[in-house]
């Protein structure tokens, strides 16, 4: 597989009458912190521009797997099932040839959740295993995402971040569950997200012992009588309710606020949205 990828040239240094490859003299940290800011794509292609990096891409702890950065042949027109289908080997294919036993400190996944198809499941499940820190989700999905029990539980996980918003006119919806867990979570990030259970919500956040940064970002809270937020190692919230989507996210909904820890509080959205606050006194920013 390795071989059906374009190669690129890396600059070498003369020294002492011997070509020396500058990046492959680093540190491996560092390596890793440079090739942290590519596909994962692209640091396979790398294995092949030099042999010491032949097996470089089997223990980088930064994974970013990308469904639009899918390779195909250009006189080819692949179906959107083909891409998918190979997409989803490619992942596999890394996610099984890696070393099982290094870490991820940072999963970004950009994909397509079909009906039926558990293969994000399972993903999710691998890199809970290995104890991934940042889990960064983009997904275009044809049902509900359900945050699985794996996630929930996982104890190196410091943040989540949820983007269903490639779909026309409407958010995805995100189906929470009812145990406690995230003990070390600290940052939640959803973008065009649809909830259905207010008080799941309200437990959700307040199980979260940890959680300091709280971003919601075009989101449709459907069928809120009141966002319940109540979380007292929250410091840092962003509600931002301006979008092109109908129904309005926050509609008809009162926002309640229990964070005695509140830092900074960003709103944008309707001037006619109601709040009520409780114990924000620490708060230094509005």
């Amino acid at each position: 597989m390795v071989d059906a990828f374009k190669s690129t040239k890396i600059p070498r240094l003369r020294c002492g009458g011997e070509d020396v490859d500058r990046l492959s003299n680093l540190p491996e940290p560092i390596i890793h912190h440079i090739f942290s800011f590519l596909g994962t794509i692209d640091v396979v292609r790398a294995s092949a521009v030099s042999r010491k990096w032949r097996c470089f891409w089997l223990s980088i702890p930064y994974l970013n797997f990308n469904i639009h950065n899918i390779w195909s042949n250009p006189q080819e027109k692949w179906s959107l099932e083909k891409i998918n289908e190979k997409f989803k080997d490619f992942v596999n294919w890394v996610l099984l040839s890696q070393n099982g036993s290094i870490n991820i400190q940072r999963f970004l996944l950009s994909c397509v959740n079909c009906v039926d198809d558990y293969t994000l499941y399972r993903w999710l499940s691998v890199v809970a295993q290995r104890n991934v820190q940042v889990l960064d989700l983009d997904i275009i999905s044809e049902e509900p995402i359900k945050l699985p029990r794996c996630l929930v539980t996982c104890e190196s996980l410091v943040l989540l971040k949820l983007d269903f918003g490639k779909k026309v006119y409407r958010q995805g919806v995100l189906e929470l569950l009812t145990c406690a867990g995230f003990t070390r979570f600290k940052s939640l990030d959803l973008q065009n997200v649809e909830l259905l259970d207010s008080n799941l919500f309200r437990k959700f956040i307040s199980s979260c012992p940890l959680l300091e940064n709280l971003n919601m970002a075009v989101c449709f809270f459907r069928d809120f009588k009141i966002l319940d937020i109540s979380a007292t190692s929250l410091k840092h919230l962003t509600i931002d309710d301006v979008g092109f989507c109908e129904p309005k996210g926050l509609a008809n909904c009162e926002v309640k606020l229990a964070c005695p820890n509140l830092l900074s509080l960003k709103f944008s959205g309707s001037a006619e949205l109601e709040f009520s606050f409780e114990g924000l006194k620490s708060l230094k920013k509005a």
